[in-house]
């Protein structure tokens, strides 16, 4: 008894995929062309002079935006109150 369970669709495309080689090679360029792309020369060239220098911490884009006025709380406006302000 085999116990090596195959589905039906398993059985379909393993068949499908015998009789049509020409989808397998369209699998592999498709997987070329995604997972180990040609990088021409000059294309890297001209992408090394595009470069901006990036200080070590470039990511951090809060500290160079200005922040938003922000109204005062209405607990700080009451407590400036208080204290005279």
């Amino acid at each position: 008894m085999d116990r090596a369970y195959v589905s039906e669709f398993t059985r379909f495309m393993n068949q499908y995929l015998e009789q049509h080689p020409e989808v397998v090679r369209d699998q592999q360029r498709g997987w070329q062309l995604g997972w180990a792309p040609e990088v021409l020369p000059e294309a890297e060239r001209e992408a090394e002079l595009d470069l901006v220098p990036d200080d070590a911490y470039g990511f951090n884009w809060s500290a160079r935006r200005p922040r938003p006025h922000r109204p005062k709380s209405i607990t700080s406006v009451f407590m400036g109150h208080l204290k005279g302000k």
